[in-house]
């Protein structure tokens, strides 16, 4: 598909400075407003904050702004690229872009990039927070210790991490991060991603497997680290389930649709998982009452990327890749999405 050029020239138009919509949801948003982006732009450009909820959709398909910084709870479909005439590039602020039609950008012409490399060591340290507190079993155990008892023995069947196997699915930049820290703590470490490059397990030595059974089978814990696309959809569906070992922990910072939630219900009462942790859930904010409910299941509400520094970081680079689109320069602080 030919990719139109709309981008131009600012300079053409020196009258009216390009403008610059970071749009959100409302609700638990990501900026309350836009002072970093305008130290960024400013004065090549005017920047505002758009707030649209998911019920203004004629409001969101009306929106005119020459580029979008966009947060992940809010969509563009095909019919918000063929009615805007005005945007000459996203940047999506966010790791995935699976919220944005690429298709449909790119015949109207409209680049979008996102920012994969930002939030690398959060993610990771979170993926790990999840599953350390799952084997030593600390939600039992605060619960425990709070209504009153001291007894040692509530942590139940705890097993030692060192000697078992963490199963990597999607070998990238967050994956092997998780790996590194996943050595540290004595486990063995394998991946399943058929994409990355033939000899890296050398480089890293850990174990790669060629197919997803193979590593489901294999590991003690298995973390996810791949975008959520129509090949990753539903990656973990009831079949894959059933492979984990007996015991085995399930982590998921990646996003929500990679597992199959009806499937996960009857997993979970198979015991496979045998403990679940849960940063993205498909349908979020949304979350069942029997994800909720079970004790089995440790949730944090999307919050693996943050840190005081990462969000500093993944606003500035959004804002700089606006800033060196506007400029005509090569856009080094974003990816181009594919």
């Amino acid at each position: 598909m030919v990719l139109i050029d709309k981008s131009g020239d600012w300079r053409a138009n020196a009258q009216a400075k390009p403008s610059v919509a970071v749009l959100d949801a409302p609700g638990g948003g990501y900026v309350e407003r836009p002072d970093l982006e305008d130290r960024v732009l400013a004065p090549l450009a005017e920047t505002r904050l758009e707030i649209v909820a998911p019920v203004e959709r004629d409001r969101l398909l009306g929106l005119e702004a020459d580029y979008i910084i966009l947060w992940h709870r809010v969509s563009l479909d095909a019919e918000f690229f063929e009615r805007n005439k005005t945007c000459r590039a996203v940047v999506c602020a966010s790791v995935g872009y699976d919220h944005v039609d690429l298709a449909a950008a790119a015949a109207n012409g409209v680049p979008v990039y996102h920012i994969p490399h930002y939030g690398t060591d959060e993610v990771a340290d979170h993926t790990l927070a999840l599953a350390l507190a799952l084997v030593r079993e600390l939600p039992g155990l605060q619960r425990h210790t709070r209504d009153g008892g001291w007894d040692w023995r509530a942590i139940g069947n705890a097993k030692r991490l060192r000697g078992k196997v963490w199963g990597v699915i999607g070998f990238g930049r967050i994956g092997m991060a998780v790996g590194q820290r996943a050595r540290a703590f004595g486990m063995e470490v394998g991946f399943y991603d058929p994409y990355n490059h033939p000899g890296i397990e050398k480089a890293f030595g850990f174990e790669r497997h060629l197919s997803l059974a193979g590593l489901l089978g294999a590991a003690d814990i298995v973390s996810v680290h791949v975008p959520l696309n129509a090949e990753t959809a539903n990656l973990l569906g009831a079949t894959e389930l059933r492979l984990l070992k007996p015991g085995a922990v399930l982590v998921n910072t990646a996003r929500g649709g990679v597992i199959d939630l009806a499937a996960l219900q009857g997993a979970l009462a198979e015991g496979r998982p045998a403990r679940l942790g849960l940063d993205v859930i498909a349908g979020e904010p949304d979350v069942p009452v029997w994800l909720r409910g079970d004790p089995r299941v440790l949730l944090t509400p999307h919050a693996a990327f943050y840190s005081v520094e990462s969000l500093i970081e993944l606003r500035s680079r959004a804002a700089e890749a606006v800033l060196q689109l506007i400029t005509s320069q090569p856009v080094s602080s974003a990816f181009l999405a594919r």
